[in-house]
């Protein structure tokens, strides 16, 4: 099987960055979403099972040429770059390279179906591709999707089962927020029932169900409600994770039309945190993951059980808010120009980071216009 390629989507998950990437869809069956600019420009397709398996076939062929370099734990990479460099397309060579750092950087035992609402096929051909996974890569321990939460509720019980049977592991599910007021706000297509329902399916199904929660996105008009209702869904499923992805109004979304009609008033990058912490403080019986993997997220260090570290997480976000505000907004510039610790290692930034907070401190002290300098470097990650 020479001159081999398989496709490659634009966008997985942050969990998944060390996941092989299998496109079994092409884009957003939705699309209307007003934060997201990913899709806007791109029609929906579903790809064919014959073709999701020629890209398997290709994976699997260049796993295999790989491992041939092995000498037992040690490989040869003068002869792997050998065999890289005579590869006649660029196309090629973006496939034999995802595979060779999937299998020696990364997880190789994980992949995960792109694009965006892979559960959108139907259940019969997903069940087909996942098992012909299973048989042409037998490493991959775990299967992973993106599933809308207005499709997830469609699926029936019994579907959910056999996609498990079949080796489905894991659903991400932008739910975004469990507001119906917010859901609306932003265009995303789905209602807190849907959320429910399609959640506690995929639970009872025995797949994990991985979920995400955006702090801002009802602005500051509904920014208690966003909060309140999105862990009242929490705690109706019970999900096995939560991922915090702070909001922020992309320039040239459909989201920044409504700031210029005054529809949406952004919340401060305090007033997200506070959303998060109120989101806490209304969670109940939960023993999920809360996870805070993404750099647009101002503190990262929110991470831990919904049971056991939730009193842990609150007087974190507690210790930051009561820090003199000075200490909070260098730490905030430090944040969003990429500084991955949190506020007691601003000790470690180097000097010209040191220089330029600095002048950001003395320069930029009206509140609207730090607010305006923050979305700017948070602009770059989303």
């Amino acid at each position: 099987m020479e001159n081999a390629i398989f496709q490659i989507g634009p966008i997985r998950p942050p969990s998944e960055a060390n996941s092989l990437l299998l496109r079994v869809t092409e884009n957003c069956p939705w699309n209307k979403c007003k934060f997201c600019m990913l899709y806007k420009s791109e029609r929906f397709h579903t790809r064919t099972v014959e073709d999701i398996k020629k890209d398997i076939d290709a994976m699997a062929m260049y796993q295999n040429k790989i491992k041939k370099y092995y000498q037992g734990e040690t490989l040869d990479i003068s002869s792997i770059q050998k065999e890289f460099d005579s590869l006649s397309t660029q196309k090629e060579r973006e496939c034999y390279y995802m595979v060779f750092r999937w299998m020696t950087e990364g997880d190789s035992q994980a992949i995960f179906l792109q694009d965006a609402n892979t559960l959108v096929l139907k259940t019969q051909w997903l069940i087909e591709i996942v098992e012909y996974i299973r048989q042409k890569l037998p490493e991959i321990k775990r299967i992973t999707s993106y599933g809308r939460a207005d499709t997830l509720s469609k699926i029936s019980q019994e579907q959910f089962y056999q996609l498990r049977e079949a080796g489905l592991d894991r659903i991400h599910s932008g739910f975004e927020t469990g507001s119906d007021t917010v859901l609306q706000l932003i265009g995303k297509g789905t209602t807190q029932q849907q959320q429910i329902e399609g959640g506690r399916k995929v639970k009872k199904a025995g797949i994990e169900l991985s979920i995400y929660f955006m702090p801002g996105a009802g602005g500051k008009t509904f920014s208690h409600e966003n909060a309140v209702e999105t862990a009242k869904v929490i705690n109706a499923i019970n999900p096995d994770f939560v991922r915090l992805r702070t909001f922020v109004v992309k320039t040239g979304s459909l989201m920044e039309e409504l700031v210029k009609e005054g529809n949406f008033i952004e919340c401060s990058d305090i007033e997200k945190l506070l959303e998060i912490k109120t989101m806490l403080e209304h969670i109940e019986h939960c023993n999920g993951f809360l996870a805070s993997d993404h750099i647009i997220n101002l503190l990262q260090n929110v991470n831990g059980y919904l049971d056991k570290d939730l009193k842990k997480m609150l007087d974190y976000i507690n210790t930051f808010l009561e820090l003199p505000r000075k200490t909070q907004r260098k730490y905030q510039i430090a944040r969003r120009m990429g500084f991955a610790g949190d506020w007691t290692m601003l000790n470690q930034l180097d000097m010209q980071h040191q220089y330029t907070i600095e002048r950001y401190e003395n320069t930029v002290p009206d509140g609207i216009k730090f607010e305006t300098l923050l979305n700017q470097y948070m602009d770059y990650y989303i």
